[in-house]
């Protein structure tokens, strides 16, 4: 099974520096034309699905890359952005050394989902993908998080949640093919 993994367009708020979390933030207009852009140079991969996170911003990435494609889009919960709890539309350079302390250790105080509940989250995300769809070519869309734990997880990588380095920053519209 071929595995195309993509994070969403770019929207404003990633273009401000703001926290986005589970916000239904659209694609801003730079966004909309490097999805496109994007969606040009896969058009000939010939996904059978689209497997996205339910989000407006992942949702209208999907359907970007589908009009190559004119296949199914399945939303899946799984794939939703970790939850940033109060820091959501935070500017984050406006963040005091406190609170980027419990930002960086995903505190529960903050209301935050911790990088392993996501990471547990993705991982049966993964069994699933593997039990439940016989694709041979998908393409899955979601946020960089999300995104980042699959990389890991497809690669076997090994995670210190403890160090918040093991994210490998997808790029906005970035897409890094798995075969497995």
């Amino acid at each position: 099974m071929e595995i195309y993994v993509m994070r969403h367009g770019t929207t404003i708020w990633n273009e401000k520096g703001i926290t986005q979390g589970r916000t239904q933030n659209r694609l801003s207009k730079s966004g909309v034309e490097l999805t496109k852009q994007v969606a040009i140079e896969y058009k000939n991969c010939k996904f059978e699905a689209i497997i996205s996170s339910p989000l407006m911003r992942t949702i209208q990435t999907a359907n970007i890359m589908n009009k190559y494609q004119n296949v199914k889009i399945i939303k899946d919960d799984s794939l939703i952005e970790i939850d940033q709890g109060i820091f959501t539309g935070r500017y984050k350079n406006s963040l005091t050394d406190d609170e980027k302390k419990l930002r960086y250790n995903r505190d529960k105080s903050a209301k935050m989902e911790s990088y392993e509940e996501c990471f547990n989250r993705i991982k049966a995300f993964i069994t699933t993908l593997k039990e439940k769809y016989h694709y041979n070519r998908i393409l899955i869309i979601t946020h960089n998080v999300c995104a980042s734990f699959i990389e890991d997880i497809l690669l076997s990588k090994d995670i210190n949640f403890n160090n918040s380095e093991f994210l490998r920053n997808f790029k906005n519209a970035e897409v890094k093919k798995f075969v497995v």
